[in-house]
C-alpha cells in the first residue's frame, strides 16, 4: 500500500528536519497515528489530518493507497 504523507501549516516549521512530502510503503493497514509514528511524527502535533482531502481521525484505519495531509499547530507572533 502506497501512501503520500504531506506536512502542512506550522508542522513544517516544527519538523524542519523532515521533508514536506514523503512516500511511504505500508505492508498492512494501519491507523493514522501509527503511520505518523512510523514517519517520525508525534501524533500529538497533528491538529488535523485529512485522507484524500477528507477530514480523518487519528484512530482511522488506512487500508488503501491514499494521500494523508497533516496540519500542525498554528504559528504566529
Amino acid at each position: 500500500m502506497n501512501l503520500t504523507l504531506t506536512l502542512s501549516g506550522g508542522l513544517r516549521a516544527v519538523l524542519s528536519d523532515l521533508p514536506e512530502r514523503m512516500e511511504l510503503d505500508l505492508d498492512r493497514p494501519a491507523m493514522v497515528w501509527e503511520i505518523l509514528l512510523r514517519a517520525g511524527i508525534n501524533p500529538g502535533l497533528a491538529m488535523m489530518v485529512f485522507l484524500d482531502g477528507r477530514r480523518a481521525d487519528l484512530d482511522q484505519v488506512v487500508e488503501y493507497d491514499c494521500e494523508l495531509t497533516v496540519v500542525g499547530p498554528a504559528a504566529g507572533g
